[in-house]
């Protein structure tokens, strides 16, 4: 493998669009709510 092939890995990185960010940050914002919340109703059910 000659060295000239390896230089498109290095190359700079398309950035993807700002409406696939946000569905990320949508993702994550809701994915921590659901688990906050099923902590949240273990530690009521087994305290109680």
């Amino acid at each position: 493998m000659k060295m000239n092939e390896n230089k498109d890995m290095f190359g700079p990185v398309a950035e993807l669009p700002d409406s696939w960010w946000y569905k990320v940050y949508v993702g994550v914002i809701v994915s921590l709510v659901i688990v906050l919340a099923a902590l949240w109703s273990f530690s009521r059910y087994f305290s109680s």
